[in-house]
C-alpha cells in the first residue's frame, strides 16, 4: 500500500462509510472470532520471573475478580504460560496476549488493597490498560511499565496462598522482582510435513487479493474497520466464482480467519484451512531484540480484529504451514511470507507482502525487497511439491512501460517461474496494472506450464484481484 488520502477525506470515510459498508455488503452468517484462530503462526514468549524463577501464568481456572490474574508460579511453560506480543502504536508499547483464553493482559487499576494494579488477561480489546513498555536491561531481562500506572510490573514473591508471585504494576523503581526473562517459544509453523500424493491434479486455479482491510488512507479501501462477514462473504463469492483451489490474501486481519474458512466451506462447498502469518513491529527499547505483532484497527462496531498480516486459504487436508521473516528495515514493518502445503496437489502455495519502495517509504533502493525476493525463494523450494507462490510485492515487472522502483527487483522469480499474466514463457515482463497505474500483484508458478490470467475489479479494495489457471505439464 503507498498512496494516501487527506486526512480529511479519510476521516469523512470513517464517519460516513463504513456503516453502510458493514450492512451494506453481503454477510452471510460469518462472525467476528472471539479469540486468536488456532491457525496463526504468531511467536509465542514465556515470561519468568528473575525473583523466583518461575514462569508466569494466567490463571483461567479461578473465579470472579481473580479471573485470568497472573502469577509467577509455574515450573514448565504451557499454554497457561504462553503469550503473544502486540502493537498499536508503532512497537512503542506493547500488549501481551494469553494463549491460554485468548484475551489481553490489563493492569487494573481501579482495585485496591493487594490487588491495586494486578495484571489479568481479561482485556477483549487494546487500550491503555493493556499496553506496556517494555525495556531490555544489560543483562539481557526485561521489565514491563504499564501504560495506564506509569508503574514497573512486580511479582509479589512474598504473597501468599492465591496471591503467592502475583503481578502487580506498583513499582516506582526496578529491583530483581521487576526484572523478567522474555523467552521464545515456538509459533512460526506447525503440523506434519506429509509426502506429495503419487498423482497430483493436473492444474490448479489460484486467487490472489490484497484486500486492504488495515488502511485508513484511501476510499477504495472498503474492508477498512469492516466486520468479518463482508470480507469473509467477498472471498467467499470470488474464490466459488473463480472456482479456486488456493487463494493468497494480504492487509489481513488475523480474526478475520475463522470466518473466511467457515464461510469458505459454506459457499464452495468444499473443505477449506485458512492459515495466518503476522507482520511485525520492532519494539522500541528492546534494541531489535523483540519483535510485536502490528495490530489491526478495531472494527466499526469497536472489536478486536487481531493482528494483521498476510493470509492463505488452502484445501483443509492441509497439515503443516510456516512462516518465513523476510529481511526488513529497521524501525518499519517487519514483513513476512506464509507457506502451506496441499499434497492431493503436490503444490506448496505461499503468499508474502514485501516492503513498500519510494523515496519515502521503507525500502526507497529496492535493497531489502531484493533480499525479500531470496527468502521467498528458499521458502518455496520444497522438494516433492510444485511452488505457485504470489502476492503484493510492491514493486514493478522489469519491462513494465509505467514502472514504479528498480526494475531488476523481481528477475530473480522470473528467472526460474513464469508470472501468470506474462505473454509467454520467457516472454516480455509485463502485465496489467493491479493498483493504480502499476501492477504490484503477482502468482507465479513452473516455468513448464501453461496459465491463464484474469485481472478484475472489485471495488472493494484499492488493489484489483488476480485469479490463474495454471496447467502443469
Amino acid at each position: 500500500m503507498r498512496r494516501f488520502l487527506s486526512p480529511f477525506i479519510a476521516l469523512c470515510c470513517a464517519l460516513l462509510g463504513i456503516a453502510g459498508l458493514v450492512v451494506g455488503l453481503p454477510g452471510g452468517q460469518a462472525q467476528a472470532a472471539a479469540g486468536p484462530p488456532p491457525s496463526s503462526t504468531g511467536q509465542r514468549w514465556t515470561l519468568q520471573s528473575v525473583a523466583n524463577g518461575k514462569y508466569i501464568s494466567a490463571e483461567i481456572h479461578d473465579s470472579g475478580n481473580d479471573y485470568g490474574k497472573l502469577r509467577a508460579r509455574s515450573d514448565s511453560a504451557g499454554s497457561w504460560e504462553r503469550f503473544t506480543l502486540h502493537s498499536d502504536d508503532g512497537g512503542k508499547t506493547v500488549s501481551l496476549r494469553s494463549e491460554a483464553n485468548g484475551d489481553y493482559v490489563s493492569t487494573e487499576i481501579k482495585d485496591q488493597g493487594n490487588h491495586s494494579g494486578m495484571l489479568r488477561a481479561r482485556g477483549t480489546h487494546l487500550g491503555s490498560w493493556e499496553r506496556f513498555v517494555l525495556n531490555r536491561a544489560a543483562d539481557g531481562t526485561y521489565t514491563l511499565r504499564s501504560q495506564a500506572t506509569g508503574k514497573y510490573v512486580s511479582a509479589e514473591i512474598d504473597g501468599t496462598g492465591g496471591d503467592a508471585g502475583l503481578l502487580r504494576a506498583r513499582s516506582a523503581t526496578a529491583g530483581s522482582w521487576e526484572h523478567f526473562r522474555l523467552q521464545k517459544d515456538g509459533g512460526v509453523s506447525s503440523g506434519t510435513d506429509a509426502p506429495a500424493h503419487p498423482t497430483p491434479a493436473n492444474s490448479v486455479h489460484v486467487m490472489e487479493w490484497n484486500v486492504c482491510a488495515n488502511n485508513n488512507g484511501d476510499a477504495a479501501c472498503r474492508f477498512y474497520r469492516s466486520t468479518a462477514a463482508p470480507l469473509a462473504d467477498a472471498v467467499a463469492q470470488r474464490a466459488k466464482k473463480t472456482s479456486a483451489d488456493a487463494v493468497l490474501l494480504e492487509e489481513f486481519c488475523e480474526k478475520h480467519a475463522q470466518p473466511v474458512e467457515q464461510r469458505l466451506n459454506e459457499v464452495t462447498g468444499r473443505g477449506w484451512a485458512v492459515r495466518f502469518a503476522p507482520i511485525q513491529l520492532l519494539v522500541d527499547g528492546t534494541g531489535g531484540a523483540v519483535a510485536a505483532q502490528k495490530q489491526c484497527h478495531a472494527d466499526s462496531t469497536g472489536a478486536d480484529r487481531g493482528s494483521y498480516g498476510v493470509a492463505l486459504a488452502v484445501p483443509d487436508e492441509n497439515t503443516w504451514y510456516a512462516a518465513y521473516p523476510l529481511p526488513s528495515p529497521p524501525g518499519k514493518e517487519q514483513r513476512t511470507a506464509l507457506c502451506a502445503t496441499a499434497p492431493s496437489l503436490a503444490v506448496d502455495f505461499c503468499a508474502a507482502h514485501f516492503s513498500t519502495g519510494g523515496a519515502k517509504w521503507d525500502d526507497p533502493d529496492g535493497s531489502y525487497r531484493r533480499a525479500q525476493v531470496q527468502t521467498m525463494l528458499k521458502a518455496v523450494d520444497k522438494p516433492g511439491y510444485r511452488a505457485v507462490f504470489g502476492g503484493d510485492f510492491n514493486t514493478s515487472p522489469p519491462d513494465a512501460e509505467d514502472g514504479d522502483g528498480p526494475a531488476d527487483v523481481t528477475v530473480p522469480f522470473y528467472d526460474r517461474f513464469q508470472e501468470c499474466d506474462q505473454s509467454a514463457a520467457g516472454g516480455r515482463r509485463d502485465g496489467t496494472i493491479t493498483n493504480g497505474r502499476l501492477k504490484l500483484d503477482y502468482i507465479f508458478g513452473p516455468q513448464q506450464a501453461t496459465y491463464r490470467c484474469g485481472v478484475t475489479e472489485t471495488g472493494l479494495s484499492d488493489h484489483k484481484m488476480l485469479d490463474a489457471t495454471i496447467s502443469f505439464g
